[in-house]
This record gives structure tokens, sequence and C-alpha cells, in this order.
């Protein structure tokens, strides 16, 4: 049995959980005061158990031995009736307290842990996080930290209260009957090691369990994005049917869990009771031969109702634990990926602070997505500040690969991709962003008021500011004409507004940002051509504004100082015949 207890103490499943233990609580040491505090209140709460315990046994001693309330005797019967009384009461406060303040540090630990790993997700390298679905990224965020948040009062704290707890009734016992304390400790080695088999199996069905929980939640974010194209496509009942399949994916896998969990804990359960009652036999069999008295029977009475109800709440936290430490290990493994590179943060702000030309160099730029087919090769551009440039190329060709690129989002293969200003010379990284202001293809836009979605960049930016943003973009005639104006209330991803006009919103809040470099994928194509014309020469004649825009559409090209194709991975330079400068204009 100790081969085996030793074998089980040092096998991996146990060393992940501690490992991932120790995570959990390494990002909670802000609160290790306040968790510290709790334990200390649990273990204060164990001590007055203990201690009416022992009141009680002298209470009916005296009540039995006496007979009478008469004297001496009715006074330590009344005073130990009080005691007794009195130390319950005071308990129940004490719960009181401890759950207050439990529940004060959970929804403090909780908040702490869900900003922190909201922190990281947003800032850890892009491509590495795309590799997940949204739907699994939420889970994540929500289901596993809120398991784990709730875990740092629920699992370690009680699990040492418990203990605490267990031991005290079993030193007591220890001290009036050392054969009925040997009783108590016999079942725990043997519970140890056979609930060896269950605790792999627990482990590897609560990770699939998680699992499928995270394909159920990111099937349903999936729909819900995509409602009116199920409907508009008619396959609202292929998308119930796959919903039947994936619930019965997720039923099946958490039956198998709860049995296991089940049959675990039924049988930790039985050995609980086993303990319980064979206190409770001892103890009857040596006060049927008058080796005890009745007051410590009623003792032993309420210590083996503490030992089982420590070795109950113990057990409950097996499944619990496996929850909890599946769950940190998913958080782990997002964080563990890459950070976003950072340090040429004070370069970038003393370039925007000087409000100098910029200008974007890439040489021999090669990129492919986990070292796939190519994407972009070789590619050469070079870009001059107060430029208004065009990159066209059939879908797929990598335009909106190379404006990822521009952002910091992707890193190139090989080569350089670098800006220039000021004798200064930063290569581009998620340092550069705050350069750029970008505009994607799907406009994204938030729920709020239109005054709110443009001040997104710009928390202190005027209303005279939006209301000049919107007259570039051409917006400012429509959202004045809202109910509200700026202050009207846009739906989710503007739902409210057509797709021309939640494209020219997103103009104007790019712009508004006031950043060097404006960046547009693809973001006038709703647009009726006098609008789009109108839009490209209000950003044109913006100072210091550099515009590199991706476009399908021939009648933009005109207005372009260089137009560049995207063929084949390569970049080259469309004729000068195919545009007309817009530079002269400018000046």
């Amino acid at each position: 049995m100790l081969k085996k207890l030793h074998k089980y103490l040092h096998n991996g499943t146990l060393q992940d959980i501690l490992r991932e233990t120790g995570w959990i609580y390494a990002h909670m040491r802000s609160f290790r005061k306040a968790i510290a505090s709790y334990i200390v209140l649990g273990f204060f709460s164990t001590a007055m158990s203990m201690l009416s315990a022992l009141v009680s046994k002298e209470l009916f001693n005296s009540i039995v031995q006496l007979g009478s309330f008469d004297g001496y005797g009715g006074w330590r019967i009344f005073t130990c009736g009080v005691a007794v009384v009195v130390l319950a009461l005071l308990n129940i406060l004490l719960g009181a307290v401890i759950s207050k303040y439990g529940a004060k540090i959970n929804l403090q630990t909780s908040n702490s842990l869900r900003a922190e790993v909201y922190e990281l997700f947003l800032n850890t390298d892009w491509e590495s996080l795309h590799e997940y679905h949204s739907g699994d990224l939420l889970s994540r965020i929500n289901t596993d930290v809120t398991t784990v948040a709730n875990s740092i009062l629920g699992w370690l704290p009680t699990l040492l209260i418990q203990f605490t707890r267990f031991l005290a009734a079993l030193g007591i016992i220890l001290f009036y009957d050392p054969t009925m304390a040997l009783i108590s400790l016999l079942t725990a080695p043997i519970s140890i090691v056979a609930a060896k088999p269950f605790l792999g199996k627990m482990r590897r069905l609560s990770t699939e369990m998680r699992e499928v929980s995270a394909e159920m939640m990111a099937f349903h974010e999936e729909t819900l994005q995509n409602a009116q194209s199920i409907k508009a496509f008619n396959l609202v009942e292929t998308f119930v049917s796959r919903l039947y399949r994936v619930q019965r994916k997720y039923y099946d896998t958490t039956m198998a869990f709860t049995k296991v969990s089940v049959m675990n804990t039924s049988f930790l359960s039985i050995c609980s009771t086993l303990v319980s009652y064979s206190c409770l036999g001892w103890g009857a069999y040596r006060l049927w031969s008058h080796q005890i008295d009745f007051g410590t029977m009623v003792l032993f009475i309420q210590l083996a109702g503490y030992l089982a109800t420590s070795l109950s709440a113990l057990i409950k936290l097996v499944p619990a634990a496996m929850e909890c430490t599946i769950s940190a290990r998913r958080i782990m493994t997002i964080l563990d990926l890459p950070r976003e590179n950072m340090e040429d943060v004070p370069k970038v702000q003393e370039i925007l602070a000087k409000q100098e030309s910029i200008a974007l160099e890439i040489r021999d730029l090669h990129f492919s997505y986990q070292n796939r087919n190519l994407v972009l090769d070789s590619l050469e551009l070079t870009i001059a500040p107060n430029e208004l440039v065009a990159i066209v190329g059939p879908s797929g060709s990598g335009k909106t690969t190379l404006f990822r690129i521009l952002l910091g989002l992707l890193s190139p293969n090989s080569g350089s991709a670098r800006i220039h200003s000021g004798g200064q010379t930063v290569s581009l990284s998620p340092s550069t962003r705050a350069l750029f202001a970008y505009v994607p293809q799907d406009h994204v836009l938030f729920s709020g008021t239109i005054a709110e979605t443009m001040r997104l960049g710009v928390p202190d930016a005027t209303e005279e500011q939006i209301h000049e943003a919107l007259r570039i973009a051409c917006a400012d005639d429509f959202v004045s004409k809202l109910p509200g104006g700026i202050h009207c209330h846009l739906k989710e991803r503007g739902g409210s507004l057509s797709v021309g006009q939640n494209q020219r919103l997103a103009i104007a809040r790019a712009v508004l940002t006031d950043a060097p470099i404006l960046l547009l994928d693809e973001v006038t194509s709703a647009l009726d051509l006098e609008t789009e014309e109108q839009v490209l020469a209000n950003i044109a004649a913006m100072k210091h504004k550099t515009c590199i825009l991706t476009t399908h559409r021939p009648s933009v090209l005109r207005l372009c100082d260089h137009i560049y194709r995207i063929r084949e991975s390569r970049l080259e330079e469309v004729g000068e015949d195919r545009m007309t400068p817009v530079g002269q204009q400018r000046s």
C-alpha cells in the first residue's frame, strides 16, 4: 500500500495538478492577505466547534451525574448550557461573516483574474491567437476564468479548513481514545489508493467536457453572428440538426464524467460513512462496558459527525479540483502564446509628438501563413509622405495580408518593413500600430452612441472634431438626420444603419484618430461613385496624411498617386497612364 501511495504521489497527473494549482495562486498574490484572513476565520470557526463539543460533554455529564439543578451542580449545568448556546450563536454569526467576506473576495479575485486574462489575450500575438476559434476563446475567458476564480476560495482554503477540522476532531478523539483515532485513520490511505484510477479518468473526461463545452459555445456564437445568412440561405433546419449533434456529444461526455465522478464520490462516501459508524460503534461498546461516561459518548457522536462532514467536503473537492485545474491549463495554454513586441513604443510616441512626415519602406519581404504557399514574395514598396496609394489585385492575392503586416498583426518570414521619420527608422511591429488608422472590409462598429464609437481612439475628442471627421467621410448629412444626431444609439455591428452608412462612420472614426497613415481595405465598395470620389478627395486634401487603400473599383484609381498590383504573390507598379495624380491638387 505504501508503494502504491508513493507511486501515486509522484505520477504525472498529480504533478500537473500541483503545477496548475501553483499557477492559480501565483496570479492571486495581491489577494493573499485576504485569502489568509479567510482561512484564519475558518480555523477560528473550527476551534469554536471543537470547544462547543467539549462543553457539550461537560453539560451532559453534569446532568447525568447530578440529576438536579440545585446548588453548585445547577450552576454548572446552567453555565455549560449558556456556553453551548453562546458558542452556537457565535458560530452562526461567524459563519455569516465568513460567507459575506468570502463573497467579497470571490468577486474581487474573479474580476482581477478576468481583467488580467483579458488584457493578456489582447496583447497576445495575433497570428498565434488566430489559430483558436473565437467561441473557444470566449469559453476560456468566461467559463474557465469563472471556474478558476471560484476555486480561489472554493478549493485550497476549503481543503485547509476542512483538513484542519478533521485533524482537530481526530486529535480530541486521540486524547480520549487512541483506538477510535486509529479506526478513523485507517480509511485515509485506502481512499487515496482506491481513488487513483478514478482521478485519471476524471481528469481526461473533464478535459473532454471542457473542450465540448467550448465547441458548443463556439457553435452558438457563430450561429448568432450569422443568423441573417442562415435564414437567407434557408439553413435553419440544417443548423438545428447540427445543434442536436453538438448537444448529444456534450451530453454523452458530461454523463461519462458524471458517472466516474459519482462512482468516485460514492466510494469515498462509503469510506466516510464507515469512519463515522465505526467510531459510533466503538464508542457505544465502550459506553456499554462502562469504560467511558455518557458525556464522552456525546462528544464522540459530535466528533464523528465532524469527521464525516470534513471527509465529505474533502471528497467533493475532487471533481471541483479536476474542473479547476483543467480550466487553469486551458487558460495557461493561451497565456503561454508569444506576446506582442512593444519595445519601440517610446520611439513611436516621439514620432507622433513631433508630427513630422512619415515614409514607408518595404524591402524583399516574404510571407506565408504557417509556412504554407507564399502569399507575398520578394515584395518591394516605397511610399512617400502625403501620398494616396492604391493596392489592387484579385481576391485572395494578399492585399489584406499586406495590411496586417503593416499593422504588426503578422510578421514577415524574411525581409524588412520600416517607417522613416525625422531621421529615425523603426521596424514595423505592434509598437508602430499607433501610426496607422485602419478601416477593415467589415467596417467593425460597436454598440453605443455614434459619439462613443467615434471617441474609441480619441476619448477626449470634442463634438466639433467629431463633426469635422464626419464631414470628411461624407457622413455628417445622414448623422444629422438621426434621432439625437451623434448621440444616436447604434445597434450591435451598426445593424441600425445601411452598409454604406457604416462604411462612412468607420472612415470617420479612423480620420478622427489623426494617425499619419490611413489604411482603407475595400471600404468604399458600398458607396455610390460620387460619394466615393468625394470621400477620397477629402482625405487627399488632409495635411500630413498618407493613405493606402485596396480596391476593386477602377473609378478610384484615377485619384491615386501610385497604383500597385499584387500578381502571383509579387507587387508591381501600374503605369502612369492608368491614373491622374492628385499630388498637384494637394499642393
